[in-house]
């Protein structure tokens, strides 16, 4: 081919780097990069490498899962009950604490009488596991090398990175509840973060970021049916709205949910961002 002539664009990657307004100026690439390889070098939003103390000592459920190995550490492992749970008095133990709070509990529905009582030491217990940190051997959940060793103040940034992944991508956000989708919320985490960093100066209903989550991700409604109380949208919004921000993100310290004005028919939470989520976070948000 003589020099001068040049190849035509390659209509793909003319497609796969445009940005789309339906993903909120991301373009096809920079999704899927959120999707499949989140905080990665080249991914639109990645974990800061030079969080410090005071940043890690805002985030409850790390400062949980620390708090879990130190117990584990101190009784030389712990013996779960029958249903493989843990016990009542270590359970009293880390609820007092104070770092995640269950609504049931707190407002006299319930009491804590068993692991199940409290979501997030439900996910505590799987996720130390999950991650390598405390393993089961005979009945008894023991510390790991690995736990003992993330647990050495200088490593706490890397007990960061591998909590934050165990949750993300190994447990299963779906085993709380009983919304129809297995992936929703979970699936797609990192452009919630990208939608936080990019609106969350204001405070906003869930059903803003759950209607920008079902146009870049519309195939999660196929996991919703119609009923005669909610639409397929409006149970993906309610799902989202439980699992991102009710829990997951909220559990890092990163939102916080109010209950919304009286008088509306379908109420729904308010989301507050904390400064908290660009201290952990770096977001690109020019991206063109």
């Amino acid at each position: 081919m003589p020099a001068y002539l040049s190849s035509p664009p390659d209509p793909f990657q003319t497609h796969n780097t445009t940005t789309l307004a339906d993903f909120c100026g991301l373009s096809p690439a920079q999704l899927h990069q959120l999707l499949f390889h989140p905080l990665e070098p080249s991914c639109v939003v990645q974990l800061r490498t030079e969080a410090s103390n005071e940043v890690f000592d805002q985030i409850p459920f790390l400062r949980l899962i620390e708090a879990f190995l130190r117990l584990l550490h101190r009784e030389g492992g712990i013996r779960l009950t029958p249903l493989g749970a843990l016990p009542l008095k270590y359970l009293r133990e880390l609820y007092a604490l104070g770092f995640i709070l269950e609504p049931g509990v707190e407002t006299g529905v319930h009491k804590l009488h068993r692991e199940i009582d409290s979501l997030a030491l439900t996910t505590l217990h799987h996720t130390t596991r999950l991650a390598g940190l405390a393993r089961l051997a005979r009945g008894q959940l023991l510390l790991t090398k690995k736990g003992s060793q993330l647990l050495v103040a200088s490593q706490r940034p890397a007990l960061w990175q591998l909590v934050l992944h165990t949750f993300t991508a190994r447990f299963l956000w779906a085993s709380h509840d009983g919304h129809a989708s297995p992936t929703a919320g979970q699936l797609g985490w990192a452009y919630s973060v990208y939608l936080l960093a990019r609106f969350g100066a204001e405070v906003r209903p869930v059903s803003f970021y759950a209607g920008h989550y079902q146009r870049a991700f519309p195939s999660a409604l196929v996991d919703f049916a119609g009923t005669t109380y909610a639409s397929p949208a409006e149970q993906l919004a309610s799902c989202y709205g439980v699992r991102t921000f009710e829990r997951g993100l909220n559990w890092f310290g990163l939102v916080s949910v109010s209950p919304a004005a009286p008088g509306l028919a379908r109420p729904e939470g308010l989301i507050s961002v904390s400064p908290l989520l660009m201290q952990v976070f770096e977001v690109l948000l020019e991206t063109s």
